[in-house]
């Protein structure tokens, strides 16, 4: 039952994805308050085959930031909640693992897919960027 609640969860998540790509709105994504942005560097890490969640289980028990998942989604991120049409969508430096057709993030210049996974199965890559965006539909 949790794993068809997971997968039914990834399903929405990227349903939103495709009816933003398809409503036109081709411009990227900026960052603002809203935004938490991991970059995966650190000496003291083992990023070996680990995922993103893992790592960033890493970094709430550092106290680098806060974040809850529910049914394999991301639903708080540092006190800010998902709501009925606002949600943390995920986007990636990593190139195999992002899609841009998507949608897009622009940072320090580049422009970032949206993740193809989500934290719970998505291969960390050291030097990576991960982008949270919260972003109302």
């Amino acid at each position: 039952m949790k794993k068809l609640l997971t997968v039914l969860t990834f399903v929405l998540a990227v349903f939103v994805c495709c009816f933003v790509a398809a409503c036109g709105d081709k411009a990227p994504i900026k960052a603002d308050e809203n935004t938490v942005i991991i970059t995966a560097t650190d000496s003291s890490y083992d990023f070996n085959n680990k995922t993103l969640k893992e790592f960033m289980d890493y970094l709430q028990d550092n106290q680098e930031f806060t974040y809850s998942v529910n049914n394999g989604m991301v639903t708080t991120i540092n006190g800010k909640s998902n709501t009925l049409n606002s949600f943390w969508m995920l986007y990636t430096s990593d190139s195999k693992n992002a899609n841009q057709d998507w949608g897009t993030f622009e940072y320090e210049d580049s422009v970032y897919g949206s993740a193809i996974s989500g934290a719970e199965e998505l291969i960390v890559k050291e030097g990576c960027i991960y982008i949270w965006a919260y972003q109302t539909f």
